[in-house]
């Protein structure tokens, strides 16, 4: 049986058309299913409305006394919830319920966790300013960057639609904050199959949002929460304490090279980089990537090592133009190459380091 858990507060202008919907696309699939819609406390009779709709939908209420949070409901959703399956989608519509049902078939057909996704083919976002896209890309991008052990190979992290056993959810300790929980089931469920099914999110028609100030800010708290409760955080210091040596093996190279080699800027540059990313990859293989549970060295090394270098050439050809614009402004050498790392590390930690870290974790 599908649990479909409904977070609510304040939904009563949708909620009746968010349910029949569900309910006549999970007959339609053929799926045994029933409702359970957790609301904090509505005002506005959204969970009388629900529950008018009893003789025809198998949908129950779960009150609670406030306003108590999106990811906490979807959790005592979970505990009172009958079936093998749990399905999370919002009350107001930006989920289209029609997409419950692909859900579903990507469970049957042996996902653990199916999610689905404005981010990957056939996907969307219908009328979304360029600001608001922005943002939401931003922050799963963040995600990512914060949590690349575990978001680098998923294209939605932030979703709020979902479906997983609830075999997968045994003994993970769950403790969300804020309103992503897809968040913290991605980072400690135990599932070994997932699945991103194309949705396209909708705007809402009616009501108001529920985000604010106080929702971003609890976001961030949960991203560092995740990294030091998930092991990432030694991870991130693995990687760090590589990236440090790489740094240096990069800077004193190229002063030794030009200072008492007497090599051309360029070409001590060029060769400084590589033995710095060399150095990077093969102690990332060795040391870094032992936490995420691979093999030091083992098979694939050097379609990984290309990889790795395709990746890296965008923050090299930045380390290389620093450089050499330093150098011609007249500055010193151990400065030039100094401002170079500077500005090709923070290149790849900005933009890079989720498509880095998918080179070892196998994703897409």
């Amino acid at each position: 049986m599908i649990s479909v858990i409904i977070p609510t507060y304040n939904e009563a202008a949708v909620i009746q058309e968010t349910l029949r919907r569900a309910a006549e696309t999970l007959r339609g699939a053929g799926e045994d299913f029933e409702i359970v819609v957790v609301d904090d406390a509505s005002a506005d009779g959204t969970a009388e409305r629900v529950e008018s709709l009893a003789g025809e939908i198998p949908a129950r209420v779960l009150r609670r006394p406030g306003r108590l949070g999106l990811a906490t409901a979807v959790l005592d959703g979970g505990a009172q919830a009958r079936g093998d399956v749990w399905a999370v989608m919002d009350a107001d519509l930006q989920h289209p319920p029609e997409t419950l049902a692909p859900l579903a078939r990507a469970i049957r057909e042996g996902a653990d966790l199916a999610i689905g996704s404005r981010y990957v083919k056939g996907g969307g976002t219908s009328d979304w300013t360029w600001l608001r896209k922005m943002i939401s890309r931003t922050a799963t991008h963040m995600a990512a960057t914060v949590l690349p052990l575990k978001l680098a190979s998923v294209g939605d992290p932030m979703s709020g639609l979902f479906m997983i056993r609830k075999s997968a959810l045994e003994d993970a300790r769950l403790n969300p904050l804020g309103y992503k929980i897809l968040l913290e089931i991605i980072a400690k469920a135990h599932y070994r199959k997932l699945v991103e099914v194309p949705y396209v999110f909708q705007e809402r028609e009616q009501g108001a949002s529920k985000l604010g100030a106080r929702q971003y800010v609890e976001y961030l708290r949960h991203l560092a929460r995740l990294a030091a409760g998930t092991g990432q955080l030694r991870s991130w210091i693995r990687y760090g304490l590589v990236a440090l040596a790489g740094a240096v093996i990069d800077i004193a190279l190229f002063v030794l090279l030009v200072k008492k080699a007497g090599w051309r800027p360029a070409p001590a540059l060029l060769l400084a980089i590589e033995a710095a990313l060399l150095n990077n990859f093969f102690w990332s293989e060795a040391f870094t990537f032992r936490s995420a549970e691979l093999s030091a060295f083992h098979p694939g090394m050097w379609a990984r090592l290309a990889r790795y270098e395709g990746i890296c050439i965008a923050g090299a050809a930045l380390n290389c133009l620093v450089t050499g614009l330093w150098l011609v402004l007249g500055g010193g050498i151990l400065a030039a190459a100094m401002a170079g790392v500077l500005a090709g590390g923070a290149l790849n930690l900005l933009l890079n380091v989720p498509v880095i870290w998918r080179t070892w974790s196998g994703g897409r």
